[in-house]
């Protein structure tokens, strides 16, 4: 009676037995700094599309007028730097979109300075925002420093983000954290120039 020999079954299963060691010893090893390349890659990209392909969004106009209201004691001097910077720093489309809405509130708002100034209260609790916005103003020109600063505050949030996934020994699955982001529209908030993702890093390094 013919049977497989011993020692080739028992060759067979040493090999087994190391193939499933080397792998799973190379994922122990290599599983951390793979998924902390991998999220450090999104928050990279997501750096980059916030430069490249920013939102010009309505609100970009009452925080430019709040972070210059120092300089422009005139409610119309006021709103004509508003909307004349953003003019000059956006597309003619974008602008359009920005200052008509076929008689609706924006409309009316490009078009009554004290209206427009009357809504300041509101953007002036983001004080830090507007004192920074400020600031780099004086480097770049405004709506670049607007864009500037939502690429800073991306990296701020990964940073911090990768260093409390490092404290908590849970690099490996870092990749799950830029899935949840994906699905939170984190790329939408980072191109959008408001205050919203600096308060969010600002505050996750709170907790932090």
């Amino acid at each position: 009676m013919l049977t497989k020999s011993p020692v080739s079954t028992n060759l067979l299963d040493r090999l087994t037995e190391a193939g499933l060691a080397w792998g799973e010893g190379t994922y122990a090893r290599l599983a951390a700094p793979v998924g902390a390349a991998a999220f450090a890659l999104y928050i990279v990209l997501i750096a980059v599309t916030t430069w490249s392909i920013p939102d010009a969004n309505w609100d970009m106009l009452p925080y430019l007028a709040i972070a210059e209201e120092g300089t422009y004691r005139d409610v119309q001097a006021l709103h004509d730097y508003a909307y004349g910077t953003v003019r000059d720093g956006v597309s003619a489309g974008d602008y359009k979109a920005l200052t008509d809405d076929g008689g609706g509130f924006r409309s009316h708002m490009a078009g009554n300075a004290a209206d427009f100034h009357s809504l300041l209260g509101m953007y002036r609790v983001k004080f830090l925002y507007a004192e920074i916005l400020s600031t780099m103003s004086s480097v770049v020109s405004p709506v670049e420093a607007m864009r500037l600063l939502q690429v800073l505050s991306v990296l701020l949030f990964g940073a911090i983000a990768l260093l409390w996934l490092r404290s908590e020994g849970a690099l490996a699955p870092a990749p799950v954290v830029g899935a949840v982001l994906m699905i939170a529209e984190f790329g939408d908030a980072a191109r959008a120039a408001t205050p919203d993702l600096l308060c969010s890093a600002l505050f996750l390094g709170g907790l932090f």
